[in-house]
C-alpha cells in the first residue's frame, strides 16, 4: 500500500526562487526530501501558503508530488515574522481541503514552528500524527537577535506544545538536539538526529577555469565565495570586513556575494548597508554582488571559487557547506550549529568564531597561500560528503516515518477500542432504562411456562443461532445455582439433520416453523433472537406459534422489524449497531437465566419446606 505523507511548509515553497530573505535552506530541504521520498514510493503533498494570484491551487510538480497552495492572509509575499496571525486560517483551509477531497494521510511532516501549529490542529481534528523539523528554534534566535527578533513572544511556548504533541522531532545536528533539551526540556527519546544533505547530480567537481568562463569571471583573479540569504544574521558583513584585511595581502583576491533579491525591500536594505560597508573599507570594486541565482548555476560559483565562506551568528544546519565540499571547494565556516557538525576542522576546512573578522581573515590568507592544504581539504571533503546525499538522508527520514505509522495505528486501535467500550456502555445504560421492566415480566412468564410443565423453544440465525444454543444450555444445565433440576428448553438450531434435510427439500424459510409445528404445544413458549426482526424463517415460526397458542417472545434490535407484530413480548435493544445489539441481547439472556433460576429455586425451596413441615406434624 502506497503511503501518503503531507508536508506543511508555510513560507518555504519548493517552487520558490532561492536566495531571498525567506527562501533558502528550508525550501531546498522540503524539495529534495519530497523528491527522494517519492522515489521510495511515498506520495507527498506539500502544503504551502499562496503568495500570488497566478499560483494554481494544485501544482503537479513531479511524479507522486503535488504542491498545494493554501490561502491564508493576503495573497502576496509576506515576511515569515508576520504569518503567525494567519495560521488558524491556514489550518482551517487545509482541513477543509483534506475533507472536501476525501484525502487520507498516514503522517504529516511539519517544517518550521508555524507549520507545527497547523500540524497540531490536524492531529486534533483529523487524528493525523506528525513529525516536526523546526529548522530554527525561537529560543536560540532570541539569544542571538534579542530585541531585533520580530517573531511573537508566544513562539517558544508554542514550540514547547509542538514538541510534546509531535510523535518524533528531527534535529539536524547534535547542537540542535542540545538546544531542544536545554531550552525546551524535549524528551530525548523523541528526537532523531538526521542532517541535511546535498544532491550529487547538482553539485560535483567542475574545472575551475571552465566555471569562471561560464560565469564570465576574469580568470586573472582569485575568487572566494559567500552564498546565502541576504539577512544580517548570516554575517556577510563579517566576511566583507575579513576580505578587506586579506585583500591587502592578496591584491588578486575577489569576493563573490551570491544571494538576495536586490529589488525586494528587506533585501535591498541589507544590500545598501553592505554596500556602505564596502565603500567604507574601500573594496567596492572588489566585491561582486550577483543577487539571486538559480540552483542549476550555483555549482559554477562553488567551482570557480578557491574557498567558500559562511560565518553566520548561528545556523541550525546549513546546506551550503555540504554543496561546496561536494564541488571540491574547501569551507571556512563559523563554529556554530550544523556548520561545526559538517565541516571537519583541519580536514575539510577551517572553523572560526562568528563575528571575528580578524580570525576569518587569517584563515582566508592561510588557505589561499597554501595550495597543498587546499587540495588536501578538497580531497577529504569529497570523501566526507558521501554520507550526506539526500538519498541517504531521506532513507533515514523514512525510517522515522515507519516508526511513527505503526505507533499511530496502535493508538488508533486503542482509541477505537475505547470508543467501542464507551458505545457499548451507552447502549447498556439506555437498554437498562427501557428494557428492565420487560425483562422482569418475561422472566416471570418463563417461570410460569416451566412450572406448568411446558417447554421453551429458542431459535435464531447466524450469531443469534449460537446464542439460542447458549441460552438453552444455560437453562438445561445451570447458570448460577448448582444442583438444580434441568428446565425444559430446546434450541431449534441444534438438529443439523432436520435443518439440512428440510432446508434442502423445502427451503430455509420454514426450518423453524416446521419444528414448532412438530414439537410445540399450546402453553409452550417460542423465543426468537434476531437483530433486525426481518428474517423470513423467524416470521414464519412466529406465525405458526401464534396459530398453536404458543407464547411468542422476540429479542430484537433496531426498529424491531416485522417480528414485533407477532410477539407478545418484544424486547428491542435501542441501537442500530448489530454488534451492540448482540452484546445487549447476551446480557438479557444472562439476566433471564439468573431470574428464572432464582424464581424456580424459590418455588423448589418452598415445596421442600412444606414437605418437611408435614413430616414434623405427623
Amino acid at each position: 500500500m502506497q503511503k501518503k505523507i503531507a508536508f506543511i511548509s508555510d513560507h518555504a515553497s519548493p517552487l520558490a526562487t532561492l536566495g531571498g530573505k525567506d527562501s533558502g535552506g528550508q525550501n531546498v530541504y522540503v524539495a529534495e526530501v519530497a523528491v527522494q521520498l517519492a522515489l521510495q514510493g511515498y506520495q507527498v503533498d506539500i502544503y504551502t501558503r499562496k503568495e500570488s494570484e497566478e499560483q494554481e491551487q494544485i501544482v503537479y510538480w513531479k511524479p507522486l508530488i503535488r504542491v498545494i497552495h493554501v490561502e491564508a492572509g493576503p495573497v502576496r509575499i509576506l515576511p515569515k515574522e508576520e504569518l503567525y496571525g494567519y495560521m488558524d486560517e491556514f489550518s482551517s483551509a487545509m482541513v477543509n481541503f483534506i475533507q472536501c477531497n476525501e484525502l487520507s494521510y498516514h503522517l504529516v511532516h511539519a517544517h518550521f514552528w508555524l507549520s507545527g501549529m497547523v500540524a497540531m490542529t490536524l492531529k486534533k481534528q483529523l487524528k493525523i500524527p506528525f513529525v516536526i523539523t523546526f529548522h530554527a528554534l525561537g529560543a536560540v534566535r532570541r539569544l542571538h537577535q534579542g530585541c531585533s527578533d520580530k517573531f511573537p513572544k508566544v513562539r517558544e511556548q508554542i514550540e514547547k506544545d509542538i514538541i510534546w504533541q509531535a510523535e518524533r522531532i528531527i534535529a539536524e545536528c547534535p547542537n540542535d538536539l542540545k538546544d531542544l533539551i536545554q531550552h525546551y526540556q524535549a524528551p530525548q527519546d523523541k528526537i532523531e538526529i538526521i542532517p541535511c544533505g546535498y544532491n550529487p547530480k547538482d553539485f560535483h567537481p567542475l574545472d575551475r577555469t571552465e566555471a569562471k568562463e561560464k560565469l564570465g569571471l576574469d580568470p586573472a583573479f582569485t575568487y572566494i565565495l559567500q552564498l546565502g540569504r541576504m539577512v544580517k544574521r548570516k554575517g556577510i558583513d563579517n566576511v566583507i570586513e575579513a576580505f578587506s584585511h586579506a585583500q591587502h595581502l592578496l591584491p588578486e583576491l575577489r569576493l563573490l556575494v551570491v544571494g538576495g533579491n536586490l529589488q525586494a525591500e528587506d533585501d535591498h536594505a541589507e544590500f545598501v548597508r553592505l554596500e556602505h560597508l564596502c565603500n567604507a573599507l574601500n573594496v567596492s570594486d572588489k566585491v561582486i554582488f550577483t543577487g539571486q541565482k538559480t540552483r542549476d548555476t550555483l555549482k559554477y560559483y562553488y567551482a570557480a571559487s578557491e574557498l567558500f565562506i559562511t560565518t553566520p551568528w548561528y545556523e541550525p544546519f546549513g546546506i551550503t557547506p555540504l554543496e561546496s565540499m561536494a564541488c571540491g571547494t574547501p569551507v571556512i565556516g563559523a563554529d556554530v550549529g550544523g556548520i561545526s557538525f559538517t565541516v571537519r576542522n583541519g580536514e575539510t576546512g577551517i572553523l572560526v568564531p562568528p563575528q571575528q573578522p580578524q580570525q576569518l581573515s587569517a584563515a582566508i590568507v592561510d588557505l589561499i597561500t597554501d595550495e597543498r592544504k587546499r587540495i588536501r581539504f578538497a580531497v577529504n571533503a569529497l570523501k566526507h560528503v558521501r554520507s550526506f546525499t539526500w538519498n541517504k538522508i531521506s532513507e533515514s527520514i523514512a525510517q522515522v516515518y515507519e516508526q511513527c505509522i505503526p505507533m499511530q495505528r496502535e493508538k488508533e486501535a486503542i482509541e477505537q477500542i475505547k470508543d467501542t467500550f464507551m458505545g457499548s456502555s451507552r447502549t447498556f445504560e439506555l437498554a437498562a432504562e427501557v428494557l428492565a421492566g420487560g425483562i422482569a415480566r418475561l422472566a416471570y412468564k418463563m417461570v410460569d411456562v416451566l412450572r406448568h410443565g411446558k417447554k421453551i423453544m429458542i431459535c435464531g440465525n447466524g450469531g443469534s443461532a449460537a446464542e439460542s444454543q447458549h441460552f438453552a444450555a444455560e437453562l438445561i444445565g445451570r447458570f448460577e445455582i448448582p444442583h438444580r433440576p434441568g428446565y425444559a428448553v430446546i434450541s431449534l438450531n441444534t438438529d443439523s439433520s432436520v435443518l439440512t434435510a428440510w432446508a434442502n427439500d423445502f427451503g430455509y424459510d420454514s426450518i423453524f416453523s416446521r419444528q414448532v409445528q412438530a414439537l410445540g404445544q399450546s402453553g409452550d413458549m417460542l423465543i426468537c433472537l434476531s437483530t433486525s426482526g426481518k428474517s423470513a424463517n423467524i416470521i414464519n415460526a412466529l406465525k405458526e406459534a401464534n396459530k398453536m397458542d404458543i407464547t411468542c417472545v422476540n429479542l430484537l434490535g433496531k426498529d424491531g422489524g416485522q417480528a414485533t407484530a407477532y410477539g407478545e413480548y418484544n424486547l428491542i435493544v435501542p441501537s442500530e449497531n448489530t454488534a451492540r445489539i448482540q452484546e445487549v441481547q447476551l446480557h438479557i439472556i444472562h439476566q433471564l437465566c439468573a431470574l428464572v433460576e432464582q424464581q424456580m429455586n424459590m418455588g423448589s425451596i418452598s415445596k421442600q419446606h412444606h414437605i418437611v413441615h408435614k413430616k414434623l406434624i405427623a
